[in-house]
């Protein structure tokens, strides 16, 4: 229940001055290469170069955790009820989700290379169907509460006082959810209107998202008791239990939704691998990454050589969580720790640019403008800094419950896996002192 009050610290606190934050920067730089031009233009090439990296490498971090939920979903859905015990449970089961995470991989590599035009239906049906399954789980929960069932969870007052004890370890993934608005400023060459677009759009959908995910998390609390919800299948187990008081209509909703939540995972890391790689192919075509990352098919034009790396990086994050993890469950979420981490990375970089290029380039013209004065503009900058600051921190904290001891192995872990991703980006920095800065920019 807490989560409701740091949804409603962070709307106000981070969420708000972050989209309008962004808002101005791809209203002023629309072309594509979104955080990575921003970044390069207020604090130099060199920096751009690190949060390109960043932002790029997260994705091949990102693709194996939520496709190890879409695997853990859809062995639960399909298959489990039909294997033997052994692939039930265990290891010989976190193989086998691992391997259906891989194919789901490699077919996001193959749609990411056909030309945006022909894959942009992926991620706008994907959109609809993630909103549909929200406000579902939010009927079907309040629904249950009209109908005189008691709430499956403690709604008193005191239960939404936010405990430290309890949410640090899961806080800075509410930071990393409210995080991807800059992401349609990727390619804002293609968009009719940039100037106009990116901040109603931008705004909007900071209000779209908040009502979504109040809905979904108020209708699973008011139905699904804590302890049956899966860290890995948590969206299924919720959707059985809501369905199951309506009896065969309501298992056929849960099921269909449960589809559409498998393809919503799909939907979502090929939204997010069309927008990252498209920023690495603008970085590389100036220098700050490897040249081979912009290497474009000679058909699509889409840079697919970023692809097939980000693939390769995903299989091998695959293979190792699994031969490491206890669980599917535990795979998953160490897999997530790294990539949430080193997304967040990318944000320590935004907002001093943004900051930067109110100094450096006020002439720069600027449709949308954040409201306030110098003063207030710096403030929120800063507020937004120490968010991103505190989650990177707080992905270090070992989850509660659980063995303690692989907890603080895993932390471990993430640290070394940390260090590497950026000696490796620093390694990538570009060696001239300058880029030539692209046409528009």
């Amino acid at each position: 229940m807490s989560w409701f009050t740091w949804w409603g610290i962070t709307l106000v606190l981070f969420i708000l001055p972050y989209g309008l934050i962004t808002a101005e920067l791809g209203a002023a730089w629309p072309g594509e290469g979104g955080l990575y031009v921003w970044v390069r233009e207020g604090l130099g090439p060199r920096w751009g170069s690190l949060a390109a990296w960043f932002y790029w490498i997260n994705n091949a971090y990102w693709v194996p955790s939520v496709y190890m939920v879409f695997a853990g979903t859809f062995h639960t859905i399909f298959l489990r009820s039909r294997l033997p015990p052994d692939l039930q449970e265990g290891a010989p089961a976190v193989w086998l989700q691992a391997a259906i995470a891989l194919v789901a991989t490699w077919f996001t590599v193959v749609v990411g290379v056909v030309r945006l035009q022909v894959s942009k239906w992926v991620p706008n049906l994907g959109a609809v169907v993630k909103a549909a399954i929200f406000v579902a789980l939010g009927v079907l929960g309040y629904a249950a509460i009209f109908s005189g069932r008691p709430p499956a969870n403690d709604f008193s007052a005191a239960q939404f006082i936010p405990r430290w004890s309890e949410s640090l370890a899961y806080l800075p993934v509410l930071f990393y959810n409210a995080l991807g608005f800059e992401l349609m400023s990727g390619a804002g060459e293609e968009m009719r209107d940039p100037q106009r677009d990116i901040p109603r759009v931008t705004l909007l959908a900071g209000l779209v998202i908040s009502v979504l995910y109040t809905l979904g998390v108020g209708g699973i609390l008011v139905t699904v008791p804590l302890a049956d919800l899966s860290l890995l299948t948590g969206t299924w187990d919720a959707l059985v239990a809501l369905g199951r008081p309506w009896g065969a209509a309501g298992d056929t909703i849960a099921f269909v939704l449960g589809v559409g939540f498998l393809y919503a995972c799909i939907a979502n890391i090929v939204t997010w691998s069309l927008g990252v790689n498209r920023v690495a192919a603008t970085a590389a075509a100036e220098g700050a990454m490897p040249a081979l990352l912009g290497r474009l098919h000679p058909r699509f034009k889409t840079p697919h050589v970023a692809f097939v790396v980000m693939g390769v990086v995903s299989s091998a994050l695959l293979i190792g969580n699994a031969a490491l993890a206890a669980s599917a469950s535990n795979a998953f979420w160490m897999v997530f720790r790294l990539s949430g981490l080193i997304f967040l990375f990318s944000y320590l970089l935004l907002f001093p640019a943004f900051i930067a290029l109110r100094r450096k380039r006020p002439d720069q013209p600027r449709p949308y403008r954040v409201p306030g004065g110098p003063a207030v503009v710096a403030a929120a900058a800063v507020v937004c800094w120490l968010f991103v600051a505190l989650g990177s921190v707080l992905f270090f904290k070992p989850a509660p419950g659980g063995d303690h001891a692989q907890a603080v192995r895993e932390s471990w872990l993430l640290g070394l896996e940390t260090l590497a991703t950026v000696a490796i980006g620093v390694a990538l920095l570009p060696r001239r002192r300058k880029i030539p800065e692209r046409v528009g920019t």
